[in-house]
């Protein structure tokens, strides 16, 4: 989740813990009469601890609303009790949006510690804070559990204790100097700790991962499979000795300019005005635009291959042999003049309704020392034969080394140890049984095409398929 979807969803809720807000502010203070003036309650409510208490209530409305009501009910009821595996998981993806969910999630109780105590006094006092803390975040994540709208997970617990102890630390310290009217490090240092921790741990990790020779391998688990309860099968040999393999970079990875010469490009072809990035999705950009028509189009760019995607959402027509044959080599020419289209892409027609040109990937890449080329491109026109949707999936690789890679027998070892991504866990009783193991290649997060061992096979029964990857590279 990105901070833009972030904003969306808080904007989109917001309302809703708002009005939801003031309805819960008029019950409480009808609720406050009636004690005041039936049964002559000595209690009294300052106006500050009002506002304290409504925007505590829109707070907390809004909480719940962006972590059960905006999801589905999509899972399962599961625990995750691995420690840290979000910071694992960022790590593996090398994910800004990974990021910026962990840091939204501590935010997202600073209002908590912040507002608490100007209601409750009590609040004041570090071990009230933590505990409601740790109560209202077990709370909101056995809701998520029940409801099938989330799992339970101990990252969580610790991302809101920390954001609220970090909005608490902040009150604290303005309550300082207000009441001694003066200005002390000590409270000032305490909400400071918190963003001087994470920045430091930012610029670390960031240097690490820059000397990197390689990036990230994406396809590696946050958490390992649990592998106790299950059957593991392998009709296969495998061979103990390792080996070397090539590696590859795409040479469009990452490449602003690149992104900048596509957007001119189209902008020119298809007379078409885009406004900018509008969000990200994951590490990549989506740019919105208009066309001649005032429709609004779409460009995205899968930032780590060089890939993108265009559409207007228009209906796709069917087209006639000599428009196929006007349109195919109009963009023939005009993808060839761009440096996009390599000599060995083959045209042909899908469908009557779809320009293709494929060109198929090298055999043998892990002994080849050279640049090539693999992918498609695929365009689609509406009945107007405008431009309806464009997908350019050409992939351009240049060899850059070749690495000593581990042995087969080494790759099924993680196998056995459940070090692998799987998006739907293994059951009790479940039987695995591997019928393949080949040598494939994957992108690893810098762009560089790396090779991996692709292990395939079944659960159960032939028809349900199952298949994972195994970085190869010994370092």
């Amino acid at each position: 989740m990105d901070i833009i979807t972030i904003f969306q969803a808080l904007l989109r809720w917001g309302v809703f813990a708002l009005i939801g807000g003031l309805l819960l502010a008029l019950i409480i203070f009808v609720v406050y009469m009636i004690y005041k003036n039936v049964f002559h309650g000595k209690k009294n409510m300052s106006k500050t601890q009002g506002i304290a208490l409504f925007l505590l209530s829109c707070w907390l409305l809004l909480v719940l609303a962006l972590t059960t009501l905006s999801r589905g009910a999509n899972f399962t009821g599961s625990f995750n009790i691995d420690f840290f595996s979000a910071y694992v998981n960022a790590w593996n993806k090398w994910s800004i949006s990974e990021l910026q969910l962990i840091i939204f999630n501590m935010l997202m109780f600073a209002p908590l510690g912040f507002l608490l105590p100007i209601f409750w006094k009590k609040a004041e006092k570090f071990k009230v804070i933590f505990l409601v803390s740790i109560g209202l975040t077990v709370f909101i994540e056995i809701v998520q559990l029940l409801t099938g709208t989330g799992i339970f997970e101990l990252d969580d617990l610790f991302h809101n204790c920390i954001g609220s102890l970090f909005g608490y630390f902040c009150i604290m310290a303005v309550f300082a100097i207000i009441r001694e009217k003066r200005v002390r490090f000590l409270p000032i240092g305490k909400v400071l700790i918190l963003p001087c921790v994470i920045g430091m741990i930012i610029g670390i990790v960031s240097f690490v991962y820059e000397q990197k020779p390689y990036g990230n391998m994406s396809i590696l688990p946050a958490i390992k499979q649990d592998m106790s309860e299950i059957s593991l099968t392998a009709d296969l040999s495998l061979t103990e000795q390792s080996a070397w393999a090539s590696i590859y970079k795409n040479i469009y990875a990452e490449d602003q300019d690149y992104i900048e010469r596509i957007v001119a490009q189209l902008s020119e072809s298809e007379d078409v005005i885009f406004s900018g990035i509008q969000r990200r999705e994951g590490e990549n950009r989506v740019y919105t635009g208009k066309n001649p028509t005032d429709e609004e189009v779409q460009l995205s760019f899968f930032v780590r291959t060089g890939n993108w995607s265009y559409t207007t959402w228009n209906d796709t027509a069917t087209l006639t042999e000599e428009a196929a044959k006007r349109y195919g080599d109009f963009y023939k020419n005009w993808l060839k003049e761009s440096g996009m289209l390599p000599d060995t892409a083959v045209f042909s027609i899908q469908n009557n309704d779809t320009l293709r040109w494929d060109t198929p990937e090298e055999n043998n890449l892990s002994i080849a020392k050279t640049a090539f080329t693999f992918g498609s491109v695929l365009m689609q026109f509406d009945s107007d034969l405008e431009l309806a949707s464009m997908h350019y999936g050409i992939n351009w690789n240049e060899y850059v080394a070749t690495e000593e890679i581990i042995s087969p027998k080494e790759a099924f070892k993680q196998v056995e140890d459940g070090n692998f991504e799987q998006y739907v866990p293994f059951q009790q009783g479940d039987n695995l049984r591997v019928k393949e193991c080949n040598l494939a290649y994957v992108y690893d997060t810098k762009g560089f095409y790396q090779p991996v061992y692709r292990f395939a096979g079944f659960i159960n029964n032939e028809d349900n398929s199952w298949n994972c990857q195994i970085p190869a590279l010994t370092k």
